[in-house]
């Protein structure tokens, strides 16, 4: 009498998240991005040639900003689940990092260095006609303006560079893939990601994305490449502000 040998097990699929994949860490940037091709320009827009004027943007990025932020609700269960514990020190590099951008991003601006046709809206609520600096609008549009520089943009980009696109070019299953994990592609995919997103920074934002996806490699933590991200958009924010250089926003 023989005994057939025990078939190993098959080991279950890595499961690296989050749930509903596509859904979290794509749709909330391709949203933001489509909406955001509808917002006009100080030299127009796409909107320009339907009489939309400049003077539209606080209205426009707000209906922008509520709907992508009504996703990110939504898909919050899936991202609160997977993003994990925060590290120390992510944050205050993120800080840091605000140094380097505003003076890289300068030194292309004042060369003239232009990577594609993408023209940031650079708009001044204390300067435009229809809101004006005594204007209770202008404040009101500054907080909606912070929301979405320092809280939405930082968890949509994230989860779209670091939880997809650095996963997808391993693997099309890319939530099989570890996060953090990074590799030749990862790496060139992001690069290709900074200039295009960035064309008027384009030499800080490959700087830039490269020590974030480091961090994403460091601590394997989708919450610590958020929250740099946050800290860095932040203190642009408060650079801007004390600046009013506002084409960098």
């Amino acid at each position: 009498m023989t005994t057939e040998p025990t078939p190993p097990e098959t080991a279950p699929a890595i499961d690296h998240g989050p749930a509903e994949p596509w859904l979290t860490c794509v749709a909330p940037l391709a949203l933001f991005l489509v909406a955001g091709a509808l917002e006009p320009t100080p030299s127009g827009g796409l909107l320009d040639s339907l009489g939309v004027p400049y003077a539209a943007y606080p209205l426009i990025y707000a209906v922008r900003l509520a709907a992508t932020l009504g996703l990110l609700v939504w898909v919050w269960p899936h991202i609160k689940a997977w993003a994990g514990r925060p590290t120390w020190w992510p944050p205050l590099l993120g800080l840091l990092l605000v140094v380097p951008w505003v003076v890289l991003a300068r030194l292309q601006h004042d060369a003239g260095w232009t990577f594609g046709a993408t023209e940031r809206a650079g708009y001044n609520p204390f300067a435009a006609d229809n809101l004006g600096p005594d204007s209770p609008l202008a404040w009101a549009f500054l907080a909606i303006r912070g929301l979405g520089l320092i809280v939405v943009v930082p968890i949509i980009e994230e989860l779209f560079v670091r939880g997809f696109l650095m996963r997808y070019v391993i693997k099309e299953k890319f939530w099989e893939v570890p996060f953090g994990t990074l590799t030749a592609a990862s790496a060139a995919a992001c690069t290709v990601y900074a200039v295009a997103t960035h064309p008027g920074e384009a030499i800080a934002a490959v700087g830039w994305f490269a020590v974030v996806s480091g961090i994403a490699a460091a601590t394997r933590r989708p919450i610590d490449c958020i929250l740099c991200h946050a800290a860095t958009n932040l203190a642009l924010g408060a650079y801007v502000l004390a600046t009013n250089e506002w084409w960098l926003v």
